[in-house]
């Protein structure tokens, strides 16, 4: 069984963080990746600006997670 993986999403910027933490994305295919702990980590960073509406959020999904192949 695979660990699961999470995406980012920046309600600050309206966008998936990228992979490395390097910017953001509206293409969820683009999105980076991240463990358990590296997603928790990020939210709890963003969580003490102390803006509920800036929060990020970490969303549990599967490797083959895309947009791609929708009719």
């Amino acid at each position: 069984m695979s660990e699961i993986v999470y995406l980012l999403w920046s309600n600050k910027h309206s966008m998936w963080w990228r992979p490395a933490s390097w910017g953001y994305t509206e293409d969820i295919d683009e999105a980076g990746r991240y463990s358990q702990d590296e997603a928790a980590e990020r939210v709890i960073q963003s969580a003490q600006c102390g803006l509920l509406e800036q929060v990020t959020c970490m969303v549990a999904a599967p490797d083959n997670w895309s947009r791609r192949g929708e009719g």
